[in-house]
């Protein structure tokens, strides 16, 4: 069976603190929008060294996630609420124009502030990140919450980021699948994995998006997205995912395990999802 080629999608520049209307119906269409130079280099530069610090903290714990198959030189680096203790992603989050982009993508009046997630691929590492869509892992109902996925390098297509369009309305559910093949989460629904898109066949569209540092995709939470293994010689894949709560998402107390575990303080199942940990900024 052939791989899917996936599509470029179409591009919008971020100006002047404005989400424009074409961008804001290229989400609701495709589940996903490309927003070029939505910050800034000083932006980009301020991450950089946020992640710096992260990994080597994450080093010293010894809590470097690797996915590299074996003899491989690269690993995937990931964590989660960088900005409770480092400076330079609480800065990013409550500063930069993340959430401005989060409310206008959304049309939201309200926005909380969820949780931040790096990511780092290095050269060398060969394991793709799994088809999934974030809704799976999260106790949440609802349909105004996205993701922010901010590039700091040049992402070509071989580490590009693919999304089925128009994922976000369809009815089926999927279980969370673990971005590590050797572990899974407990206490799953009866639902099946997403599958594979890149091999299935049928009739659904691929896209991509080619980014530059500062570029940035906003996507709905049901949108299936997955991507490849990072395996070009020199290049990194650092991003930085923020993840924004709007004006109709409740808390869902599911039974499952959750990625991220922590469900903030006091919340209380078809609530609101404010809280100290989830911090409402709109």
């Amino acid at each position: 069976m052939s791989q899917k080629i996936p599509s470029l999608m179409p591009v919008f520049d971020y100006a002047d603190g404005h989400v424009g209307a074409d961008a804001i119906d290229a989400y609701e269409r495709d589940g996903v929008v490309w927003l070029r130079e939505a910050f800034a280099p000083d932006w980009v530069e301020l991450l950089a060294r946020g992640m710096e610090i992260a990994i080597h903290e994450g080093v010293e714990r010894d809590e470097k996630f690797n996915i590299a198959g074996p003899g491989e030189p690269g690993f995937f680096f990931y964590e989660t609420f960088m900005w409770k203790r480092i400076d330079q992603f609480k800065r990013f989050a409550f500063e930069s124009p993340a959430a401005d982009i989060a409310c206008q993508v959304m049309r939201s009046q309200s926005l909380i502030f969820y949780f931040d997630f790096m990511l780092v691929k290095e050269p060398g590492t060969s394991q793709k990140t799994p088809w999934h869509y974030d809704e799976a892992y999260w106790p949440v109902s609802g349909e105004q919450i996205c993701n922010l996925w901010t590039a700091l390098d040049v992402i070509p297509l071989q580490t590009a980021l693919r999304f089925v369009r128009g994922s976000h309305r369809w009815s089926d559910s999927y279980r969370a699948v673990h971005f590590d093949p050797a572990d899974s989460y407990a206490d799953l629904p009866p639902v099946p994995a997403p599958p594979d898109w890149d091999e299935l066949e049928g009739d659904h569209e691929l896209l991509y998006a080619s980014m530059e540092p500062g570029d940035c995709l906003v996507f709905h939470s049901r949108t299936h997205h997955s991507a490849p293994g990072n395996s070009l010689e020199s290049t990194r894949r650092r991003a930085l995912a923020t993840h924004w709560i709007g004006d109709d998402i409740r808390y869902n107390d599911k039974p499952q395990e959750t990625d991220p575990p922590y469900r903030g303080e006091g919340l209380v199942h078809g609530g609101s999802m404010a809280c100290d940990s989830f911090v409402q900024v709109r």
